[in-house]
């Protein structure tokens, strides 16, 4: 049996109510230090600083990030590594859309209204089994992968019931290892023996890998065509596109994916990325428009993000007149990349070169040369590198 005295858990539940009940029955269960997060934000504070075995965490979350959002932004920045134990609290009507996010899956769900008695279970075997894979997630969070996959394989021998989970770290060991051929005959062996979502994914991502283009874009349709809400499909189809130079098809696998699933903000900056790239402008400005209200308080916040918005603006602006909401949308952006271009002469630089673009587009020479100006006096403080001449030119400068 777990001893759950010496676990520390971190609740993360916006509703009183069931904050209230969740952290009594955590309470009766023996758990004697219990952290309480109402918002991501402030759950993401606490993990940056304290260390947890348990998290218990509800989807819903208010305004802001969801838990699975939470879920994938703790994951990528490593503030909770393998050997903690990450269980999703859910709502009957969002466990189809949770169940859509593969590489930063919780350890386990629970849907409401539960008992305690239900969420005691539900504890004890995820602890337990979490506590039987230590040496494996130990592995994991040093990246050492080889080590993992033998800690894996022992794991297999001793507790034959935790097969599945041990093959699917291996397989992913594996490509991390680049050791793709490997990885395709655990994947195949799994997806023959339980025809587990997760095997045929990591079957399609290895055919990609290692180029099968075809294979690869055949078994990725077939997990959409069984699962819609496995949204991580989504991303590798459009992947497996845009290295077939099928650009276009890759930007409508992408609107799918963002109708189903339209919080993530990376996937919001790809499909930014992309209508870029084939100047589908009005596109790249309303998914980069997206990405700079997600980037608040988000680990994946860059300037890059708030250039590319200002970017599809001005290629807007090329095309068509601008409409007020776009015109007051770039100075918006503008305002809140001043924060990275204070001590970055590239970004400054960028930001410089887009507001002279953007004036001359709007035929508003006059801020157009205030802001070429300003740009000369930032190259000559060495806050900025030289402007255009080109523009010098066109303003008659």
């Amino acid at each position: 049996m777990i001893d759950f005295s010496s676990k520390k858990a971190i609740l993360i539940e916006d509703m009183a109510e069931a904050r209230i009940l969740q952290k009594k029955m955590l309470t009766d269960f023996g758990f004697k230090s219990i952290d309480v997060a109402m918002k991501a934000e402030s759950a993401i504070e606490l993990l940056r600083n304290n260390s947890y075995d348990l998290i218990l965490s509800d989807y819903n979350l208010g305004n802001g990030k969801d838990g699975q959002q939470l879920l994938e932004e703790v994951r990528h920045s490593s503030l909770i590594p393998n050997t903690s134990t990450y269980l999703m609290v859910t709502a009957e009507t969002s466990i189809e859309m949770v169940m859509g996010a593969v590489e930063y899956q919780p350890d386990g769900y629970i849907t409401k209204p539960f008992s305690q008695a239900l969420l005691q279970r539900r504890l004890l075997k995820l602890l337990e089994n979490k506590e039987k894979l230590k040496k494996v997630n130990q592995a994991l969070d040093k990246n050492e992968y080889a080590q993992a996959i033998d800690e894996s394989k022992a794991v297999m021998k001793k507790y034959p019931f935790l097969t599945g989970k041990c093959n699917r770290v291996i397989g992913d060991c594996y490509i991390q290892l680049e050791n793709y051929p490997l990885a395709k005959k655990i994947y195949s062996q799994e997806f023959k023996k339980q025809k587990m979502p997760w095997s045929l994914f990591g079957l399609a991502k290895t055919h990609l890998l290692m180029k099968e283009y075809s294979v690869a874009e055949t078994k990725l349709k077939q997990l959409m065509l069984d699962n819609k809400f496995f949204i991580t499909a989504y991303d590798w189809l459009a992947k497996c596109l845009i290295e077939q130079n099928r650009q276009t098809e890759a930007q409508s696998v992408l609107i799918d994916a963002i109708e189903r699933s339209p919080k993530s903000i990376l996937r919001q900056i790809e499909l930014g990325k992309l209508s870029l790239d084939l100047q589908d402008f009005l596109l790249a400005e309303m998914s980069f428009r997206r990405a700079v209200f997600l980037a608040k308080h988000s680990c994946f916040n860059s300037p890059e993000i708030y250039l590319n918005h200002l970017k599809s603006i001005v290629g807007l602006s090329t095309k068509e007149e601008l409409l007020a909401r776009q015109k007051d949308s770039f100075k918006s952006t503008l305002k809140k990349v001043d924060v990275f271009s204070e001590e970055n002469v590239a970004v400054n630089t960028s930001v410089h070169d887009l507001k002279v673009q953007f004036y001359l587009n709007q035929n508003d020479t006059v801020s157009a040369k205030d802001s070429f100006i300003l740009w000369n006096e930032d190259y000559n403080n060495g806050k900025a590198t030289q402007p255009n001449s080109e523009y010098k030119e066109r303003l008659s400068l």
